[in-house]
């Protein structure tokens, strides 16, 4: 079971590496107008696997405390317009 939990998140970060290896250190370039709301963030990443604890939009990321499956607490940021997950350099 811990097999297939790891390979699945490989296989999530692995599609989110062309976001990831992005030279923008913003997490996304679309108007506020077209922004997911707190409620649709928490569906996706529900849809993920994950228990949302909280979501802000900070700048123009949404920040995300989380747990996954086993429990282990992470903090994502994600693109607010489509829930991807996205770099963003400080």
């Amino acid at each position: 079971m811990r097999k297939i939990a790891l390979a699945t998140t490989f296989a999530i970060l692995a599609a989110a590496t062309p976001v990831l290896a992005s030279d923008d250190e913003s997490c996304t370039k679309a108007p506020k107008e077209q922004w997911l709301t707190v409620d649709q963030l928490k569906t996706k990443l529900g849809e993920q696997g994950y228990t949302v604890d909280k979501i802000k939009m900070e700048d123009d990321c949404a920040e995300a405390k989380v747990k996954d499956k086993d429990g282990k607490t992470a903090e994502l940021y994600l693109d607010p317009a489509t829930g991807i997950p996205a770099k963003k350099d400080d």
